[in-house]
């Protein structure tokens, strides 16, 4: 997961406000947005849940390349839960899988029916197909080996486990879709009585997580439109905490709004499903906004980075299509384990690179190779172009399985007589 693709537009309506019989402001148009009046709709202060969360960041991995975004992502996302929800948060930056595994532990010590939870993890995620497994990466997850990874197994089982009565899993990964792959449809429609569908929400039990991404990489840094230090899912999401749908509302009016504006500013599609074998009873996580001794919304003051804009889609680029195209070809090539593919893609390939590629290519043992480029920052000129990204390197053998190995390098392009994009180069970086 990294730097690949991204964005869209966070429009705030603009309230007109009445006085309503009882002197309370209300905003005219609250009925039809579903935003509810805390004193008139929502449970009282009393009978809410305890709120907890557990927030996940992994930058680094000794063999993985190193993300830019996961820790602030998680550190920001910990601040606005902990700060504008009242949540009693623990964060895990660059944490090992023992120190993952053993906060699980803890909150299933801890809650009870009567509690929320909500774990946040932002970092790489791999999807193994030949094993049909999940897993996300800590710092300590190993090259050759998946006995420190953490399987969707781990994450699941230990929702299934914990007693709180509604579990939340937002998980900031590639491939963070395939941990609940198999559960139908999402969430459905907000009926109209939003009072009465939070009640049934807070009543039943809920295990549901909100992905970043379905069976595809997901982009690390929102640069698309402007400097960004964070994840295009990341920074969707805390715009949307920061200026929510209402004072109380659900995961599934949260993800409504998310998922829209992730797919309006990249290629990622965000879901969120129920957690398949979990006791899920078709409940939902609800948030409250932090409320004053008056029982009212209290307004957060609001960081300036993080509030909505409006901007402009970047123009197209018609060499960008082109360059993306090849380097398509390029993971083709590749995949076919053909030289003579590899060769019309890269045709500066040198003697010894292509002795090299055969070699490997024709390995005892291997079934496939796959490549997939990931984070792709990408410059070029009218003639020449650079590409800097993470190089995905699947191999599948007989008989045995190994986590994917990575590199980050740089790829040269020319461009031919004939207009097209041609691989004239690729180095370790």
């Amino acid at each position: 997961m990294s730097r690949v693709l991204k964005q869209c537009i966070v429009n705030l309506a603009s309230f007109v406000w009445l006085i309503g019989p009882a002197g309370v402001a209300v905003p005219a148009d609250a009925q039809d947005r579903g935003v509810v009046n805390l004193k008139t709709a929502s449970p009282t202060q009393e009978s809410r849940p305890n709120f907890y969360a557990l927030v996940i960041g992994i930058r680094s991995n000794p063999f993985l390349p190193p993300l830019e975004t996961p820790v602030n992502d998680a550190t920001e996302i910990e601040q606005a839960l902990k700060g504008q929800y009242g949540f009693t948060t623990q964060l895990l930056a660059d944490a090992t899988r023992d120190q993952i595994i053993g906060a699980l532990d803890h909150y299933r010590r801890l809650l009870n029916e009567n509690d929320e939870l909500l774990i946040y993890y932002g970092g790489h995620g791999y999807y193994d197909k030949d094993e049909d497994q999940a897993y996300w990466a800590p710092v300590d997850a190993g090259k050759d080996t998946y006995a420190r990874w953490i399987t969707a197994a781990d994450i699941t089982g230990a929702a299934k486990a914990i007693p709180a009565r509604h579990v939340l899993i937002i998980s900031d990964s590639c491939y963070s879709g395939m941990l609940a792959r198999d559960m139908g449809a999402g969430p459905g429609a907000v009926p109209e009585d939003h009072s009465v569908y939070l009640a049934r929400m807070l009543e039943r039990k809920s295990r549901n997580i909100m992905s970043s991404g379905g069976d595809e990489p997901v982009q690390d840094n929102d640069g698309t439109w402007g400097p960004s230090n964070h994840s295009v899912f990341a920074n969707v999401l805390l715009r949307n905490l920061v200026a929510p749908p209402g004072d109380v509302f659900t995961a599934t009016e949260l993800f409504s709004h998310v998922s829209l504006q992730v797919m309006g500013r990249s290629a990622q599609t965000p879901t969120y499903k129920p957690i398949r074998d979990s006791l899920h009873d078709e409940g939902d996580f609800v948030f409250y906004r932090a409320t004053s001794h008056s029982g009212e919304a209290e307004v957060q003051p609001k960081a300036s980075h993080l509030l909505p804009i409006a901007l402009p889609p970047p123009p197209p680029d018609p060499e960008k299509g082109a360059i993306d195209a090849s380097l398509g070809k390029y993971e083709d090539a590749y995949a076919s384990m053909d030289m003579h593919l590899i060769r019309e893609v890269w045709p500066t390939l040198t003697r010894e690179q292509e002795k090299a590629l055969g070699q490997a290519v024709r390995s005892p043992g291997l079934k496939a190779v796959k490549v997939q480029l990931r984070n792709v920052i990408e410059t070029h000129d009218a003639e020449t172009a650079r590409v800097d990204c993470d190089q995905w390197m699947f191999y599948t053998w007989v008989g045995r399985r190994q986590p994917p190995q990575v590199n980050s390098v740089e790829i040269m392009l020319t461009k031919n007589q004939q207009g097209a994009w041609l691989v004239n180069g690729v180095k370790s970086r």
